[in-house]
C-alpha cells in the first residue's frame, strides 16, 4: 500500500501507526485543494490520510468537518471518517493495536498540537514533540526539502526514543532554527500584520526568503484579536491562498471556520480551514471574509 498525506505531526503519527500494520511502500504528499480538484491520481493501492476522499482509493481517514457530506455519501469506504482532535486518533481507534501503545505521548501530542489546544509557552518556547511538529509542518518555513525528512522520521521515531530524536543532527538544525529564528519572524509579523477589527490581517504576498516562524505566533502578538487571517502567494503565483486560523489564546469567534472556507472553494476544521482564490479578485473575497469574521 501507499500513503497519501500532509506534511505535520498528523501525517506522520498516522503514518507511524498505517507502517505498523500495513505494508507501506510510498508516502506522498499533496495539497488538499487539489485532491478535491481531482489532480492526485489515485488509486486503490492508496490510503488517503488527512486530505479530502477520492474514489477509487484503497482506505480513507479523514477528521475535516467539511468533509462530512462526502463521508455519507461514500458509505462502506474503508478506513474511518469523524470529528476528532486528530486524524492519527482516528487510525489508532481504526486499528486498535496493542503496538500503538508504545506511542501514546505521541499520539496525546499530536491530538493537542493538530487542535491547537496549546499553553502559550508551546508557541514562544516550543519542545519535546510540538517542536518536532513545528520542524516538519511546511508552514513553519522549512520548504519542499520537509517531504525527505518527513520519510525518513517515520521509521527513525520508531528505532529511538524522543530525546535522541531531538538530539539527531537532521533534527537538531531545524529545532535550533525554530527557536533561533524567532525574534526575526517576529519582526517579519510586525511589519506585515494589522488588526481589523477582531481579525488579524497577515499579508505575506510581496515576502521571499522569510525565517522560519511558529504559526501561532501571532496570536501572542495581538491577544485582543479572536481569528487572523494569513494571505501568501499560491505555486507559480497563480493563486492567493488565505489560511484562517482561529486564536488559540482568545476562543471568543463562534463561526466554523471550515465551513466558511468551503464557501470559497476550500475547507477545514471548526477552528482552521484555507481556501484559494483568483488573483484577480481576492482582494474582493479577502475583504468580505474579514467582514464575515468580524460579523
Amino acid at each position: 500500500m501507499n500513503v497519501l498525506t500532509r506534511g505535520d505531526l498528523d501525517g506522520l503519527t498516522s503514518c507511524v501507526f498505517l507502517s505498523l500494520v500495513e505494508t507501506i511502500r510510498e508516502i506522498r504528499f499533496a495539497h488538499p485543494k487539489d485532491v478535491q480538484d481531482g489532480l492526485v491520481p489515485v488509486t486503490p493501492e492508496d490510503i488517503i490520510v488527512n486530505l479530502p476522499f477520492v474514489k477509487g482509493c484503497g482506505m480513507w481517514f479523514d477528521h475535516h468537518v467539511t468533509q462530512d457530506e462526502q463521508a455519507k455519501e461514500v458509505a462502506g469506504f474503508k478506513g474511518r471518517y469523524g470529528v476528532a482532535p486528530s486524524c492519527a486518533r482516528l487510525v489508532y481507534e481504526h486499528y486498535r493495536r496493542a503496538e500503538f501503545e508504545a506511542y501514546a505521548t505521541m499520539l496525546a501530542e499530536t491530538d493537542r498540537l493538530d487542535s491547537a489546544q496549546l499553553k502559550p509557552e508551546d508557541v514562544t518556547a516550543p519542545k519535546g514533540w510540538i517542536l518536532l511538529g513545528y520542524t516538519l509542518d511546511p508552514r513553519t518555513g522549512f520548504g519542499p526539502e520537509f517531504q525527505k525528512y518527513f520519510r525518513w522520521l517515520v521509521e527513525y521515531v520508531k528505532e529511538v526514543s524522543l530525546e535522541k530524536i531531538l538530539q539527531h543532527p537532521e533534527v537538531k538544525k531545524r529545532c535550533d532554527r525554530v527557536h533561533e529564528e524567532r525574534e526575526a519572524f517576529k519582526k517579519l509579523l510586525e511589519e506585515h500584520t494589522k488588526l481589523d477589527g477582531k481579525v488579524v490581517l497577515t499579508d505575506f504576498r510581496g515576502v521571499r526568503g522569510a525565517p522560519v516562524g511558529n504559526r501561532f505566533l501571532v496570536y501572542t502578538l495581538h491577544p485582543e484579536a479572536t481569528v487572523e487571517a494569513r494571505i501568501h502567494l499560491g505555486k507559480e503565483a497563480k493563486t492567493v491562498n488565505v489560511a484562517i486560523g482561529k486564536s488559540i489564546f482568545n476562543r471568543a469567534c463562534r463561526l466554523n471556520v471550515g465551513m466558511l472556507c468551503r464557501e470559497y472553494g476550500g475547507g477545514g476544521h471548526d477552528g482552521a480551514g484555507t481556501c484559494q482564490l483568483k488573483p484577480a479578485e481576492a482582494d474582493a473575497k479577502i475583504a468580505e471574509i474579514v467582514r464575515r469574521l468580524n460579523a
